[in-house]
């Protein structure tokens, strides 16, 4: 069994789109989701409270409660709090420590390594650079901030240390993974009917979807993934 660790950006781009199921369908050919309690109260205790998000939130709590994520109760406070104190140091600006990652994304990264995760699933632009490309999140902040970003090397290093390399993998992966093992094909067949390239439209209309919901993709990655999967 593949056992994935998800991040609350990735259950909200899926959830806006209308594609929970598809954590369903995959749950089902022996893919494990897992959460921490974090971002189960960042994706269902929070939203459900506000106007704005309390029906997407009832949507994911629907997920939770068919069993499709596993939410992982084990305290790991400590560990988070070091994750958290290195992250938030690698980054400075005029002087002063940048917030590079939330709670619920450092119990996330703690989460992986404990329960030995195949991947994590993740669209957070911040969480995902900082442990595949610190250099590119570097860049990314001089840019946002128009102003000379400081990388601190090695608290960067000790975060990495502490998770140990695990593969991170953006929503945009996932529902090409799903879309590849023919979970759309319903989908497809009842598109055919019509006179347009299914294939083509369906892969563009859900990356799209996607990145226009918060997944950092870029447009060159959507034509290639269309291309290849079409």
């Amino acid at each position: 069994m593949t056992v994935l660790v998800v991040d609350s950006s990735t259950i909200i781009s899926c959830a806006i789109n209308c594609l929970m199921w598809v954590f369903e369908r995959l749950n089902e050919k022996g893919i494990k989701f897992v959460v921490p309690m974090a971002v189960k109260k960042e994706v269902v205790d929070s939203g459900i409270k506000t106007k704005k998000y309390k029906y997407q939130s009832i949507r994911v709590l629907e997920a939770f409660s068919k069993g499709v994520f596993e939410v992982y109760t084990e305290n790991v406070e400590k560990e988070t709090s070091e994750i958290l104190n290195y992250a938030n140091t690698s980054f400075y600006i005029k002087n002063k420590p940048m917030k590079i990652l939330h709670r619920a994304d450092a119990e996330v990264l703690v989460l992986a390594k404990k329960i030995n995760a195949d991947g994590i699933l993740v669209d957070e632009r911040n969480l995902r650079l900082l442990i595949e490309h610190p250099d590119s999140l570097n860049s990314h902040l001089d840019k946002k901030f128009h102003t000379k970003t400081k990388m601190i090397e090695k608290n960067v290093l000790l975060v990495k240390e502490k998770i140990g390399g695990k593969e991170m993998i953006r929503s945009v992966e996932l529902i090409a993974y799903a879309y590849s093992k023919g979970i759309f094909d319903d989908i497809i067949s009842v598109c055919s009917t019509s006179e347009k390239n299914c294939r083509k439209e369906i892969v563009e209309g859900l990356l799209y979807a996607l990145k226009f919901a918060g997944c950092a993709i870029s447009f060159n990655e959507i034509n290639d993934y269309v291309n290849l999967l079409k």
